[in-house]
């Protein structure tokens, strides 16, 4: 083959050249674009895109050129013109698992590269959720292996607690709600595919991502209670800790982090435009929410506000919106606006809202099985 990918970088690198000029000397027009990339010479690979882009037949089904000349964008680091032209391939993916899996993969390549590394990890997770029992081994090893890479390079857990009731929702349970089409729990999962560890505490279901379920003790107890619970099941230094009705989290996530890791602080928060402290949109040291749940005592019922108790805490202002919950049908109206708006020649935030996804979102919840003890917190 001549190439192979680097597990940290997730690039790829030449390791037989005389086999790519081989290669190269016999290759389909499209696949140059390729090989050209891989030997450098991406400058006369954008010449023979551009060429190629005028040829009718290609032009039929441009999707394999679109890709491949967004990696040569990328490769350049012109991250604009790579987005653009993995949005033009996105609408050639003709509904194909395949396909969008493949689209989802370069795309999460480009984030990697950008530094946005909560969306590579977005995009390798539905790479791979797309690609399982569908696509080559090889396929999907490269997801696992760049989701896996993403991870370890953002090192922490997340906790997102499910046991809301929705009442002002009219529905059986507020994370099942659907929002463009999607549970919104499955929103705050994608938003935490980074997470080494997601823990959903509240009742099992089919959901995204195959989280880790458990639930507080005594159930209905309180979102205190929801994150003794679920800590005992974290294992990194940093964890989320986020209520699953914030669909738009995903954003905030890398400066919740930097406040944590840089500052030193305990724990980070978003404070919306009215002052209002959202204290299920944050982040903490792991080390520093076990101290507080130590002095909280019995969290069961508690004021979930008490964790913050003489703790060093950075508020952060969240001017746009990132930790608006979907607290009543209006909310959820304007959260499903929101969602579905993009700017031209741009993907919209949120996968979930793509079009023409080729996943559907589960319609119900796992039997819950008897309750047992919550887990003890480790020491």
């Amino acid at each position: 083959m001549g190439w192979a990918i680097d597990p940290e970088t997730l690039r790829e690198v030449v390791t037989d050249p005389a086999a790519i000029q081989a290669q190269l000397a016999c290759a389909e027009p499209v696949e140059r674009l390729f090989l050209l990339r891989l030997l450098g010479e991406v400058d006369q690979g954008l010449v023979e895109s551009a060429t190629l882009a005028t040829d009718p037949v290609i032009a039929e089904d441009p999707w394999r050129t679109l890709l491949l000349t967004a990696d040569l964008h990328r490769w350049r680091g012109d991250f604009a013109a790579a987005e653009r032209a993995q949005s033009l391939a996105w609408k050639h993916t003709r509904g194909s698992r395949d396909r969008q899996g493949t689209t989802l993969q370069h795309i999460g390549k480009r984030q990697f590269d950008q530094g946005h590394l909560d969306a590579a990890a977005a995009s390798f997770e539905l790479a791979l959720t797309l690609r399982r029992g569908f696509a080559a081994e090889h396929l999907i090893a490269s997801s696992e292996s760049a989701l896996n890479r993403t991870r370890v390079l953002l090192g922490y857990d997340a906790i997102v607690l499910a046991g809301g009731r929705g009442q002002r929702l009219g529905g059986p349970g507020k994370p099942g709600i659907p929002l463009a089409g999607w549970p919104l729990v499955d929103h705050v999962l994608l938003a935490v595919s980074g997470a080494g560890h997601r823990i959903v505490v509240g009742p099992p279901r089919i959901g995204l991502a195959d989280p880790v379920f458990c639930r507080e003790q005594p159930a209905g107890s309180g979102p205190a209670a929801g994150i003794d619970a679920g800590l005992a099941q974290v294992r990194q230094p940093v964890v989320a800790v986020l209520a699953a009705d914030l669909p738009f989290i995903a954003a905030a996530l890398p400066e919740l982090r930097r406040s944590v890791a840089m500052d030193g602080t305990d724990a980070a928060v978003l404070v919306d435009s009215t002052g209002r402290v959202n204290y299920l949109a944050s982040v903490w040291r792991t080390a520093a929410l076990f101290g507080a749940l130590e002095l909280l005592g019995n969290p069961a019922n508690a004021p979930v506000r008490r964790l913050y108790d003489g703790v060093d805490v950075t508020l952060l202002a969240d001017f746009d919106a990132l930790g608006a919950d979907c607290d009543t049908p209006a909310d959820l109206q304007v959260a499903d606006e929101r969602i579905r708006r993009h700017t031209p020649g741009q993907l919209p935030a949120t996968p979930l809202a793509w079009p023409r996804l080729a996943l559907h979102a589960p319609s119900s919840a796992l039997p819950d099985g008897p309750p047992g003890r919550a887990a003890s917190r480790r020491r």
